[in-house]
């Protein structure tokens, strides 16, 4: 056996100087104050600690790759992504997209971060293989993890290192459990055996003091504080939101003691849910404050960062000492700190550094694994193991190549999909897509991820390009709802998502320029469940082959925005005269040459190259009403179809065939048009 060394590339964090500009995905509102979400943006299992100025956090991304992501911020408001635990956690058929298995809403789950003497570790378990990881470093930022793995799988688990030396694992759900862990941290402690530490992890009431005995109870995190040991876990009581309760004792031994110390029903929108999961963390001046997340729509499971009031001993979550009113903005913890976010445009120009993942142990070494010299911004992650024999920064300089190298069946069984969380209230992508060299079969485009998932892509068929939105009906019934023809082999897709009030709706935008959008299909509604990839929408770029492999189209960029400005449809000005229009029947010359100029305008903008989707000529009777016939299909810069100083021109060289008719229409990428009729004298 062999330890495989796998490279992906990423992002090197610096600290810049403050800067007041606005910076997409971050809470911070540029004046000293933050609002809840503290990142609204799938970052659902979150545990944080403090190490010097620093603030670090790993939190959960399942069947997306690589895993475990880690994050840094100087101030718990601006977080950026800076490394992750491994890019490939396994390799078998439920993690490459083969034999139609998957490790959908599996993969790795909550995993505990702590740090102790120069070494930083992570332990995290996986429902996929059965098994539990454990990782060091001394340098997450420019370091791989090194990696450990035990046979057995310890459900949400929270490592304690304790002050005498000895180490812990607590874990799963009522009852919650604990086992020790070896000296190195490497796995469990010969011997060990796990033993029940907590019966029940719920807490009283707060309003009524009654203990529930059922509802969820997990996630726990536990931490030493002043002597006493300090357990954190999420419950829901029946008839209650999701809530944050504590457990404290002097000795693992117990006796221990329960309180409720965060409970509110946040209503946003039409939708209810209590803010929990998490732990707290003080910022070494004596303030303390929670991070824990919130289910919120088709989002996802979306962190709050929460003042702590210590109240007789408990840490009390929220604006006083009840736990009962949860903060929805304040001061920032900390001030002078630069905006960060956990998403970012791309312009995939490979100017990221390379990071190095020490990797499962693979034997044989597999070629889809060897590094390709493509370094991805840390933002991007895959969806289930990358195959980097068929994605590419460097074969076309400044684009994303996508090439099939493996068929599927729709996009949920498709390898090597790039993917970036969607993010709150409002979030827009917009990407440009090189068509040349598809092949029969295949389909790329933009798609809002999960198992419900929509699309705009582009297909290509028995030679004939054309654009479909998809929309899902259920996880499994993915249905196509509107198509149009494309004759240009670059093309723009926009997806926009609306997460305001929960109200969960995307919609899909196509044009020809990049600047004017043409809305195509319905408004897909987005919808969170367990079935539903058990997490927030993603925006996804890719490329799969139905029929033969081999095709590749290349991505130009990849821009966010947190605007929706949705569709900006064109209108036609013209044909200029001598060229009459509204039924009016132009008499010409049979053989000649007729120009025809005209503008396109979408609101107060002139629309360039290529709107014109197409030039038709047809052959009609010699009346307004006549039918046509299409004969001829220009696209622009074709033959006589042109554009210069500001419109359009076409230069019909007419049949020579007096007294006949014919219809010159000029078609827009929204479809809408415009039409003269000639008469050939």
């Amino acid at each position: 056996m062999m330890a495989l060394i796998l490279a992906v590339g990423g992002l090197a964090i610096a600290r810049p100087a403050q800067a007041d500009t606005h910076v997409i995905g971050s809470s911070d509102n540029g004046d000293g104050t933050y609002d809840n979400p503290v990142i609204w943006a799938d970052v659902p299992d979150t545990d944080v600690i403090r190490v010097g100025d620093a603030f670090y956090m790993s939190s959960t991304t399942m069947h997306m790759n690589p895993g475990v992501p880690i994050m840094k911020s100087y101030d718990l408001v601006n977080w950026e992504t800076i490394s992750y635990a491994y890019l490939v956690m396994d390799d078998r058929p439920a993690t490459t997209l083969k034999n139609n298995q998957s490790m959908y809403s599996n993969g790795t789950w909550a995993s505990t971060l702590r740090y102790k003497d120069g070494t930083f570790y992570i332990v995290v378990p996986s429902p996929t293989t059965g098994r539990t990881y454990f990782f060091q470093t001394e340098d997450p930022e420019h370091q791989p993890w090194r990696r450990t793995e035990v046979n057995a799988r310890y459900h949400d688990p929270s490592l304690l290192m304790d002050d005498d030396g000895r180490n812990w694992l607590v874990y799963g759900n009522n009852p919650l459990r604990i086992i020790e862990v070896n000296k190195t941290v490497t796995g469990i402690a010969a011997g060990a055996q796990s033993q029940v530490l907590i019966q029940n992890i719920h807490a009283p009431d707060p309003i009524t003091g009654i203990t529930p005995t059922g509802g969820l109870a997990e996630g726990c995190h536990i931490q030493k504080i002043n002597g006493t040991y300090y357990i954190e876990c999420i419950t829901w009581p029946s008839g209650k939101p999701r809530t944050q309760v504590a457990h404290r004792a002097s000795s693992l031994a117990g006796p221990w003691e329960s309180k409720t110390i965060a409970q509110e029903n946040v209503v946003v929108g039409t939708g209810g849910g209590g803010p929990a999961q998490g732990n707290i963390v003080d910022d070494g001046q004596g303030n303390w404050y929670g991070v824990v997340f919130r289910d919120s729509g088709s989002v996802g499971r979306i962190p709050w960062l929460i003042p702590i009031n210590w109240t007789n001993g408990w840490p009390m979550y929220g604006d006083d000492e009840t736990g009962l009113h949860l903060t929805r903005s304040g001061p920032k913890p900390i001030q002078g700190f630069p905006m960060k976010s956990v998403v970012s445009s791309d312009e995939f120009t490979n100017s990221a550094p390379k990071p190095t993942y020490n990797d499962a142990i693979l034997d044989p070494l597999l070629p889809e694994y060897v590094y390709n010299g493509s370094n991805l911004k840390l933002d991007w992650q895959w969806n289930h193991n990358p195959d980097n024999r068929y994605w590419s920064l460097t074969e076309r300089p400044g684009w994303l190549r996508l090439t099939t190298g493996q068929l599927a069946t729709n996009l949920l069984n498709a390898r090597n999909s790039l993917t970036q969380r969607t993010f709150g209230p409002t979030s827009s992508a917009q990407v440009a897509l090189d068509v040349s060299n598809m092949k029969n079969g295949d389909r790329a485009g933009l798609a809002l991820f999960t198992a419900r998932y929509g699309t705009i892509e582009v297909r290509m068929n028995n030679g004939v390009k054309t654009l479909v939105m998809m929309n899902s009906s259920s996880t499994t019934n993915h249905t196509d709802v509107a198509s149009y023809p494309l004759t240009s082999n670059k093309v723009y897709f926009k997806v926009d998502a609306n997460f305001a009030g929960q109200l969960d709706r995307g919609t899909f935008y196509y044009g020809l320029d990049g600047v004017h959008w043409t809305q195509l299909g319905n408004t897909q509604q987005m919808n969170y469940s367990t079935n539903n990839h058990f997490m927030g929408y993603r925006f996804a770029l890719y490329n799969y082959a139905t029929t033969e492999l081999g095709g590749h189209v290349d991505f130009d960029y990849y821009r966010i925005s947190d605007e929706l400005k949705g569709a900006t449809p064109l209108t036609v000005k013209g044909f200029y005269q001598p060229v009459g229009m509204d039924g009016v029947v132009n008499t010409v010359k049979a053989g000649s040459t007729v120009p025809m100029k005209f503008e396109v305008f979408s609101d107060a903008s002139e629309a360039t190259d290529p709107a014109i989707a197409s030039m038709t000529v047809a052959d009609v009777a010699c009346d307004a009403s006549a039918q046509t016939e299409e004969i001829e299909s220009l696209a622009t810069g074709e033959n006589s179809l042109t554009y210069t100083d500001g419109h359009f021109q076409y230069n019909w060289k007419t049949p020579k065939s007096p007294g006949t008719c014919y219809a010159v229409t000029a078609t827009i990428q929204d479809g809408s048009r415009i039409t003269a009729q000639f008469k050939l004298r």
